[in-house]
């Protein structure tokens, strides 16, 4: 079974590739990371591997996965589209401390 660090060089490597036959800097290719329904553990993997952001499409993911430290040093992205109930919270959030 591949791991998160061994899935995240492939990917690296496959971005690399495309972006050297694009005539792009593979460096200036960000790699974001989508992390619903993965736990902090496995955030914190991704992160260590190498992914550039993560990304979320559930606040109560993000309201349960910051305090235990999951996005530590990345930014965090909304992914996809966020539902009405939950543009409260999302937004009185951002105004008092980023998502990133």
């Amino acid at each position: 079974m591949s791991t998160i660090a061994e899935n995240i060089r492939t990917i690296r490597e496959t971005m690399a590739e495309a972006a050297r036959q694009a005539g792009r800097d593979p460096s200036e290719i960000r790699l974001c990371a989508a992390t619903k329904m993965n736990d902090a553990a496995a955030v914190r993997a991704a992160i260590e591997a190498g992914v550039d952001c993560c990304g979320e499409n559930r606040v109560q993911e993000i309201q349960e996965k910051r305090p235990q430290g999951a996005y530590e040093g990345k930014p965090l992205h909304f992914i996809g589209h966020l539902l009405t109930g939950r543009n409260c919270w999302s937004a009185s959030k951002s105004r008092r401390q980023r998502l990133a």
